[in-house]
């Protein structure tokens, strides 16, 4: 197996998964705790028209993976200013929109159904080395973020307005937040699929919030989770010549199943 890792596509791929499993689910995190899932299900749409676009036009997938998920967020955050951050309605508009497209482009394009289907899986094995730098560069942001402004995140966590009236920018961190999230999503559309990026995006916060007592652990479980999944997972596929990101969402689900609840815990 260590000749296999050496390999630089292989080994390409084993970095990228070790990251994307420390600093994905602290956007899940970010997810669970600020109820966001219909953003989660909106970028995916989204990602599902990038996905359509770069098969027409002959496009590389991971720029238009990003773009289609940051023009989503400004659009999402757009629609509901005003509406105290509720994203239910431009959710569900973005969502039909981005299918609609998709259908409509995919048909006209004559693009072939089995490529479309391939925008459901994905693969750490095709990750370029430019492609890796932007993983790890993505990666160290949501760290950095996380923990630079832990106190901030936890007060917003906590309450909104409380976090408003005690002078902090509330809409900034919630912009930042998404985008992050944004982020989180297109990169694991990239190497996991549509269908499997809850795996070390929402699996392992939920995961950590079966054990943690307190935010800072939260964090850290959700991180040290996504990590374990991410690693198990990547080196069994090599060991056992299976799909990496199915033996990720594997490994994730496992992890869950037989992590015990701690039982009584704080309110976080």
């Amino acid at each position: 197996m260590l000749s296999l890792l050496l390999l630089p596509p292989i080994l390409r791929a084993f970095v990228t998964v070790i990251f994307a499993g420390l600093s994905f689910p602290l956007a899940g995190v970010m997810v669970v705790r600020m109820n966001l899932m219909q953003l989660r299900y909106t970028l995916m749409h989204g990602l599902l028209l990038g996905g359509a676009l770069s098969l027409a036009f002959n496009l590389p997938s991971l720029p238009v993976y990003v773009v289609m998920c940051l023009l989503t967020v400004v659009i999402m955050m757009s629609m509901a200013r005003g509406m105290d951050f509720n994203l239910g309605l431009p959710a569900a508009f973005l969502m039909v929109m981005s299918v609609a497209l998709a259908g409509i482009i995919t048909q006209v394009a004559d693009v072939p159904s089995k490529d479309t289907l391939e925008l459901l899986w994905g693969s750490p094995f095709t990750v370029r080395a430019g492609e890796l730098a932007l993983f790890i560069l993505i990666a160290l942001a949501i760290i950095a973020y996380s923990f630079l402004n832990f106190r901030q995140i936890s007060l917003i966590f906590f309450d909104r307005e409380v976090a408003r009236t005690s002078g902090m920018n509330v809409r900034r961190h919630e912009l930042i937040m998404v985008s992050l999230i944004a982020f989180a999503v297109a990169l694991s559309m990239r190497y996991v699929g549509a269908l499997l990026i809850d795996a070390l995006l929402i699996l392992p916060a939920v995961i950590a919030m079966k054990r943690a007592g307190s935010m800072k652990q939260l964090f850290l479980s959700a991180s040290l989770a996504g990590l374990a999944a991410a690693a198990a997972g990547f080196l069994l596929s090599l060991l056992l010549d299976l799909p990496p990101s199915s033996m990720i969402a594997l490994a994730s689900a496992v992890i869950y199943v037989f992590t015990p609840s701690k039982g009584k815990r704080k309110n976080i």
